[in-house]
């Protein structure tokens, strides 16, 4: 934000007006003021930093003003804040309104440029205005701080000099130091009976009466005196030069240290853990295709369920849940009923992606999920209780004070935490939780090859920048395969990653046994059967075989396709509501004397033919379990293969280049719905002041105030009004033309103009 001084030349901004045109170039008298000074770009960037002021969206400034200066968007932008901004918004609560930079080097003792880079930071936010002799922090953000900011009472009446502060010191002696120790970084009341009595120096008897009686305490009440901010200062002066707390708080965020490991040795690393998870995660979305789960009460997948899928993953349990919540976060499985949940369509596309960009896939939906994906480990992965807003600020935070050590330097996670907590000082309040947060981001950071062998790696930088994959690091993602070693013992080895559609087709005619760049898969009578249930005739499955595979197909592999298919459909079942043809007399005769007979009421009806109530699906399962091999037929008699597979809707998260566009479209339409509304009249005598605070003081002065207003439409009007309270979301008054009380909402409030209205 950019205040320019009196007299400086007026300056087009890059959204093509000037920020008044209609008024002289002067500083800003309000956070109106300033904000309608803004340009475009600058604008946006307070719509970056501060989100949640775009929902709703301000129609005008003036609205703009009203969402920005509540107590819920003021405290979240204050969350936002780094330790050294966040000291000097402190600082600036504990001094008068209207201070300067000079002011706030006396309490922080720091020079002038490192204070002055956080006053541009708060204005940025739209948390204080004015110039750098006449800071104005916004009035919420000044009663964020509480009533004693800093642990400091506000400035006395009429406070003691130094050297009086010294003299009553040394003449109280060492016996007050516990009391003023107690007192020193706040709160700096206590209770005491009787506290605003006079008392004099000859006639004090205790700790406390002598510091009343030396001034050095100060009755508030009855029962509570307080410590002047003055005698405060100046004792923690004696200790150090910063003023607002016992610890210093740099303006520079603590630099992370380590040793150098070998890069080539981290890139290696890097690459196969990226390689593991794209292939991982394939294969258990592969198994949730074959075997949906159902979902439990609170959308998670159940601990049995889980166990089930990680047996492919070498049973780590903890490793499937991350891969499933990654997947979800991805758009890569969901649930088309809430009841199942399946792969969606995304899937079908994500799996014809390069390996690079499949892999930034799941590593920018880790990023950006407002879910903590660890924390399932203790109650259910895709459960609503991993919900957590502010988890991808915080994945950010801690990802970046990784990557600012550089590539190649082994990190402690450690040291993660001062740094994290001096970037967000509310988490660095909660130092246990902060740990499992960032314990449980740098285990998720190594799974996906962001770090590896305790070390950052060059495929973090991508992710945080949302670039590409370089091409050197995409060079080490292997060209997928599409071909198979074929051995004597029923096995295939695959030497690589394999085709989606190859490896799709490998795990419906093979099990596979072992994952990772040399996966081998196991042909058997079950897996073999898979393919013909799911129309798969022998040649076929030779054919396609011989097409993928480097050394043909082994004669005990023949043998087995051939035995299953000589077995494989002597039954077909259709519907009567079902019918079986059976070739076999002796099978037929064997089928009805069987007791499930009864239940699927079998009964001949020809040579061959038998019939039965129950629907084909379920005489199909009835007759697998009696050790038969039927095979399913249509009402023409042809085989029928197995339903095209279920899939969930697609949802993909909003990219980042969508989000930064929004912040983009919603300053330029402010803008040009602000530069609509009339501007009050220039020459009026008197001064233009939209802010709230100038309300207040037109309430205590009982002032008559024009009032300009938009409706519910955007229609713009005026009206006057006799100020006598600014509170509950209006500004409430006397019209002095009928004497009529009115209450106007502070939202249709578009701008004030004090003083009597021209002629």
């Amino acid at each position: 934000m950019i205040n320019r001084r009196p007299g400086s030349p007026a300056m087009i901004n890059s959204s093509g007006r000037r920020p008044d045109d209609d008024f002289a170039v002067t500083p800003a008298r309000t956070l109106t003021e300033a904000l309608r000074a803004l340009d475009q770009d600058q604008l946006t960037e307070l719509f970056r930093l501060r989100p949640d002021l775009g929902y709703p969206l301000p129609r005008h400034i003036g609205e703009l003003v009203s969402q920005a200066t509540t107590s819920v968007s003021i405290g979240r932008a204050i969350e936002a804040l780094n330790a050294w901004q966040l000291a000097i918004a402190g600082g600036l609560a504990v001094l008068a309104d209207g201070a300067t930079i000079d002011d706030l080097r006396g309490l922080v003792g720091r020079p002038r440029p490192a204070i002055s880079g956080a006053i541009e930071d708060l204005r940025r936010r739209a948390l204080l205005w004015g110039t750098d002799a006449d800071l104005h922090l916004v009035r919420a953000a000044r009663d964020h701080f509480g009533s004693y900011p800093a642990g400091l009472a506000p400035p006395s009446p009429h406070p003691l000099t130094d050297r009086q502060i010294d003299t009553a010191l040394a003449a109280a002696g060492d016996q007050v130091r516990p009391v003023l120790d107690r007192l020193l970084w706040g709160p700096p009341t206590g209770t005491v009976r009787n506290a605003d009595r006079t008392i004099r120096v000859a006639d004090a008897r205790t700790p406390v009466e002598l510091l009343l009686a030396h001034r050095l305490l100060r009755p508030l009440d009855r029962d509570t005196v307080i410590m002047p901010q003055e005698v405060a200062l100046r004792l923690r002066s004696a200790t150090s030069d910063y003023l607002l707390g016992p610890e210093p708080v740099s303006p520079a965020a603590p630099m992370i240290t380590g040793r150098a490991a070998s890069r080539t040795v981290i890139r290696s690393a890097s690459a196969g853990a990226a390689n593991e998870i794209v292939h991982d995660a394939e294969l258990i979305i592969s198994d949730l295709d074959a075997h949906p789960r159902r979902l439990l009460r609170d959308s998670g997948i159940s601990t049995r369920d889980v166990q089930a899928i990680s047996r492919a993953l070498d049973g780590r349990v903890d490793y499937t849940g991350f891969l499933l919540e990654a997947a979800s976060a991805a758009g890569l499985i969901g649930s088309p009923d809430r009841i199942t949940v399946l792969p969606t369509t995304e899937f079908d596309r994500w799996v014809t992606l390069p390996g690079p960009d499949r892999w930034l896939r799941l590593a920018t939906a880790w990023r950006d999920a407002d879910r903590y994906f660890s924390s399932t480990v203790e109650s259910h992965p895709l459960s609503a209780e991993a919900v957590a807003p502010r988890a991808p600020d915080n994945r950010r935070l801690i990802m970046n004070a990784a990557a600012s050590a550089g590539v190649g330097t082994v990190i402690n996670v450690d040291d993660l935490a001062e740094v994290t907590a001096w970037h967000r000082p509310s988490a660095g309040r909660h130092a246990q939780q902060l740990a499992v947060v960032i314990g449980w981001t740098w285990q998720e950071a190594t799974w996906l090859g962001l770090t590896a062998l305790g070390a950052v790696t060059d495929l973090l930088p991508a992710v945080l920048d949302d670039r590409p994959v370089p091409d050197d690091l995409a060079g080490l993602f292997p060209e997928p395969l599409d071909r198979v070693i074929i051995q004597s013992d029923l096995t295939a080895i695959a030497q690589g990653p394999l085709e989606a559609a190859v490896a799709s087709t490998l795990r419906l005619l093979a099990d596979q046994e072992s994952r990772g760049g040399g996966a081998v898969y196991r042909f058997s009578p079950g897996s073999v059967r898979r393919g013909f249930d799911s129309g798969w005739a022998a040649a076929e499955i030779s054919d396609w075989l011989i097409r993928h595979s480097a050394t043909g197909i082994p004669q005990p592999l023949r043998y087995l396709i051939d035995d299953v298919a000589r077995q494989h459909g002597t039954v077909r079942v259709g519907g009567a509501a079902s019918y079986l043809r059976i070739e076999d007399p002796a099978q037929q005769a064997a089928i009805l004397a069987h007791p499930e007979a009864a239940r699927l009421q079998l009964r001949s009806i020809a040579p061959g033919v038998l019939v039965s109530g129950a629907d084909p699906e379920e005489v199909v399962q009835a007759l697998r379990g009696l050790g038969l091999k039927p095979a399913a037929e249509d009402d023409q008699g042809r085989l029928l293969t197995t339903r095209p597979p279920r899939r969930a809707g697609s949802r993909r998260p909003d990219p980042p280049e969508r989000r930064q566009a929004a912040a983009e479209e919603i300053a330029a339409a402010v803008l040009a719905a602000d530069r609509r509304l009339p501007r009050p009249p220039a020459g009026a005598g008197a001064s233009v002041d939209d802010g709230l605070e100038s309300l207040r003081r037109a309430a205590e002065r009982a002032e008559v105030v024009r009032l300009g207003l938009v409706d519910g439409n955007g229609r713009p009007s005026t009206r006057e009004l006799r100020v006598q309270r600014v509170g509950d979301g209006a500004v409430h008054g006397v019209d002095p033309g009928t004497g009529e009380t009115v209450s106007v909402p502070i939202a249709r409030i578009s701008g004030v103009l004090l003083g009597d209205p021209p002629n």
